[in-house]
């Protein structure tokens, strides 16, 4: 619904037709010397110590940088420029456990080189390896002996090449999800959707098929087990008729097409998205004693503890497929792995279809032999589920490399195509199929990139009902953005190290992490021994015919999920020859009580810490699962505007009890209803309430909710981290000049009116007047690198009502008054959108006066 004004009629007016203040999200700044500052000659310069700009802890500042200057060329009457500013410099206070978070976007074509520094005042550099190479740069603050804040200075640099935008994050630790500073574009299959029906049978069969396919109007249904469904949309008459439609009308269509199938009853649909494997950088170094990451988790004295090494135990790797010296049939695989893959049964183990399936076939259908058939290029192809096989269970032969489960039988699930993309409806398929295999223990989920999705989890909650321990790669962003599958409750997330058992560059942070493993980083050589730090496995080589097996070097988080999920049949396989088991809670529960990690810090960057196999291996032998009680979320973050959060507790394993023995006093101003009882069990969930009128509006607080409880052994201790972000004064804010734009709402949005402002109070305040009567899209941002669009990734945004999610205004013959947008740095996710916002690019803003641009000032009002 639109917001409209109280009268009606036409013509148009000589008062204020409408008017309204846009609020600045709390501890925004902007650099002081954008090329938009440059531009009208207002540029105070930061370079140094000495100029540095202030930033509140726990704030967003967002600015520009170049090494050259230049133009992005004209539009009308004006030239676009920009400046060389090759640096920007801040101070803030930073806490332990505070991390940094430096994202770029290009502000034209040409490349752009970055990098940053933060430096202790009065100490020294502190970013280390996190700052090299390319951003996103992360690094998490370890190095403070206190939880006091202490000043740094935080530099950004130009390094060479064209202009860019930049967001500096400062988070809390524990603090949820900051990085979000662009729209989620996940990639989707056109015209496909991925539903469930509620009270629908767990398998189909061709005639509901049918019966689906007619009840949603669909071309075509395939059952994708328990209760799920692929549907083909029916192709419009024009298309029918051979029109052709570009990439973004295909998207645009079939979201909402999507939206027509949630609108009816029982159905929950989603677009069919597009996953992708978590890997990079091939090598062809090879052999065992490049196998670096073994060591670094205890495992080769793991496999004297556990010498049946797996044996018994099923993984299923669900990836490319696996490398075959004959691709045309099942077998003939690579020779590292070939004896531990299962015998031939006849069941679908290729759930690839459509456009991504490039088999021999290449009909696009599902079929028994899960061979990676290459990318179908001249090059020699990436065969990525050959690698991540090896390290979960390549075979001991005295030749080539050794997996971590030597012994354990792999079943290839191929869910990778072509260029190694897959979609949500393939996948859901083959979790549904592998959930209700007795012989798969554990599943590989080398993949990712797909954002929370109702199907996706529904499949993997019934997999993990079933026994089944789901293990996926936690992504390859650097950021705290969450991936899924990785991010899921029931899903064991892993990010990555190198072999100095530091993060690696790459791997991702936050809620997608669950404990870490050997991923490798092709820019390190953490452990010295004079090798760039990449995970070696095994490979392919179809450049020859017949193709021939070789080995290959990668890095990424999907060659540290299969560390796990090796380790994991190895503890399985260790207990059962012992007449006990291991099952995927009570691995939950071993990992929540660090019994089968080695703790390397941060828990935003390494969850529980390093997998460590040996102590894994003894944890399963033992047969003491632990009971512990965890909490979710492990950390709490309060502001001015957000005071009362659940907190909920989980007992590991599932059935067991937890009695509170001690619950440390709490700070006045915090509170939890209801309260936990000594001598008590713990509630499912309590909340947890901030009172604001007991605070410095000036200060941040912290404090801890430590719990003392008695689950397998007396005196075990839950912590929960709470802060409360206060220092802020309102009348700081500031996120740039801002140009507000007044849109007609056809397709091309085109232009009306535009007025600039500046901020004063910490908010911006607008008018705009003889307007026409009609509909419009109000919309507002920065353009910090001139390059005349408005709202780009980077840049402040503010949308009617809220960004993401336009809605017209009505002008009548009476003015509108009092209309509020709030500008942000940061984008909403794609759970708050609940549709994907495709190919946006920003605004254009209308020429503007060079030196001595009128900036319109509200006089009245709010």
């Amino acid at each position: 619904m639109g917001l409209s004004g109280c009268g009606g009629g036409g013509g148009s007016s000589d008062i204020d037709a409408l008017s309204g203040v846009i609020t600045i999200e709390s501890r925004s700044r902007v650099d002081s010397d954008t090329a938009d500052d440059s531009r009208i000659g207002v540029a105070v310069s930061n370079d140094d110590a000495a100029t540095a700009q202030a930033v509140p802890e726990t704030g967003t500042v967002a600015g520009y940088l170049s090494a050259s200057s230049g133009s992005y060329g004209s539009s009308g009457d004006q030239e676009f420029t920009f400046v060389a500013d090759t640096k920007d410099t801040y101070v803030v206070r930073l806490r332990q456990g505070d991390r940094v978070v430096l994202q770029t976007f290009l502000s034209s074509s040409a490349p752009a080189g970055v990098d940053m520094t933060i430096t202790e005042v009065g100490g020294s550099e502190i970013c280390g390896v996190d700052c090299d190479g390319s951003p996103p740069f992360t690094h998490v603050v370890d190095t403070l002996a206190d939880s006091d804040p202490t000043s740094h200075v935080i530099q950004v640099r130009a390094t060479g090449g064209g202009p860019f935008r930049y967001v500096l994050t400062i988070a809390a630790e524990g603090s949820g999800v900051s990085s979000n500073v662009s729209f989620q574009e996940p990639e989707l299959v056109p015209n496909e959707a991925v539903v469930m029906l509620q009270d629908e049978p767990a398998q189909g069969g061709s005639a509901r098929a049918l019966e689906v396919t007619a009840r949603l109007s669909a071309a075509q249904a395939r059952d994708l087990g328990q209760g799920m469904w692929r549907l083909t949309r029916s192709q419009p008459v024009a298309l029918q008729q051979g029109a052709a439609a570009d990439a973004a009308t295909l998207r645009r269509q079939t979201l909402e097409w999507v939206e027509t199938l949630n609108r009816q009853p029982g159905v929950t649909a989603e677009p069919n998205y597009l996953l992708r494997a978590q890997a990079v950088t091939p090598d062809n170094d090879d052999l065992y004693r490049l196998q670096w990451h073994y060591p670094l988790i205890s495992l080769p004295v793991a496999w004297q503890a556990a010498p049946d090494a797996g044996d018994g135990i099923g993984i299923a790797v669900m990836d490319t497929g696996l490398f075959s010296m004959a691709p045309t049939s099942y077998g003939n695989w690579h020779p590292d792995i070939d004896a531990n893959v299962v015998p031939f049964t006849g069941e679908i183990l290729d759930y690839v279809s459509g456009s991504l399936d490039i088999d021999q076939e290449d009909d696009g259908q599902r079929d028994t032999n899960p061979a990676d058939p290459g990318d179908g290029r001249a090059q020699n192809s990436s065969f990525h589920g050959t690698h991540v096989a090896g390290i979960a269970a390549g075979v001991d032969n005295t030749t080539g490399i050794l997996g971590v489960a030597p012994q354990a039988t792999l079943y290839p699930v191929r869910v990778l195509g072509k260029d190694g993309v897959g979609s949500s409806g393939d996948l859901i398929a083959a979790l549904n199929w592998a959930s209700t295999r007795s012989d798969i223990d554990v599943i590989n989920l080398s993949l990712g990139g797909l954002p929370n999705s109702d199907t996706l989890k529904a499949a993997i909650d019934q997999a993990y009902a079933n026994g089944k321990l789901l293990v996926a790669a936690a992504g390859n962003s650097g950021t705290d953005t969450p991936t899924y599958p990785a991010a899921f409750a029931n899903v064991v997330g892993v990010g990555a190290v190198d072999a100095g058992k530091q993060r690696a560059s790459y791997s991702n942070i936050g809620p997608s992490v669950d404990l870490v493993a050997p991923g490798g980083d092709a820019s390190r050589d953490g452990n010295l021994d004079g090798n760039a730090d990449l995970v070696i496995s095994t490979w392919g080589d179809d450049s020859v015919s017949p193709p021939e097996p070789r080995y290959a070097g990668l890095q990424g988080t999907s060659m540290a999920s299969p560390h796990v999920a090796g380790v994991y049949a190895l503890m399985k396989g260790s207990a059962n020859s012992m007449g006990e088991d291991v099952t995927p809670n009570q691995f939950f529960a071993l990992l929540n009580s660090g019994s089968i990690t080695d703790d390397l810090g941060s828990e935003s960057e390494y969850g529980a810490g390093l997998i460590n196999a040996i102590k894994a291996v003894d944890a399963a032998l033992n047969g003491n699962i632990p009971t512990v009680l965890a909490a979710s979320p492990s950390a709490l973050q309060f502001t001015a505007a957000v005071i009362q959060q659940p907190l909920r507790f989980q007992v590991y394993p599932d059935g067991e009890t937890v009695e509170i023995q001690a619950v440390q006093d709490l700070p006045p101003w915090l509170s939890l209803s209801p309260e936990l009882v000594v001598g008590q069990p713990s509630p499912a969930e309590v909340q947890v309430s901030v009172d604001t009128s007991l605070l410095d509006p000036n200060t941040n607080y912290a404090a801890d909710l430590r719990i003392t409880y008695e689950g397998s052994s007396s005196g075990q201790r839950l912590n929960v981290p709470i802060t409360v972000l206060r220092q802020d004064e309102a009348d700081q804010r500031d996120a740039g000049r801002h140009y507000v734009l007044l849109l007609n709402t056809d397709q091309e949005r085109s232009l009306v009116d535009q007025v600039t402002v500046e901020a004063s109070d910490g908010r911006y305040r607008f008018a705009f007047d003889e307007l026409d009567t009609g509909q419009y899209f109000l919309v507002a941002g920065t353009d910090m690198d001139n390059n005349g669009f408005i709202c780009e990734n980077g840049e402040a945004c503010a949308e009617y009502p809220v960004v993401g999610l336009l809605e017209p205004i009505t002008i009548g013959a009476e003015p509108v008054t009092g209309v509020t947008m709030n500008t942000s740095f940061r984008r909403p996710t794609l759970t708050v959108l609940n549709r994907p916002r495709y190919g946006f690019t920003g605004y254009p803003v209308r020429a503007r006066v060079e030196a001595s641009e009128p900036v319109r000032q509200y006089q009245g009002g709010q």
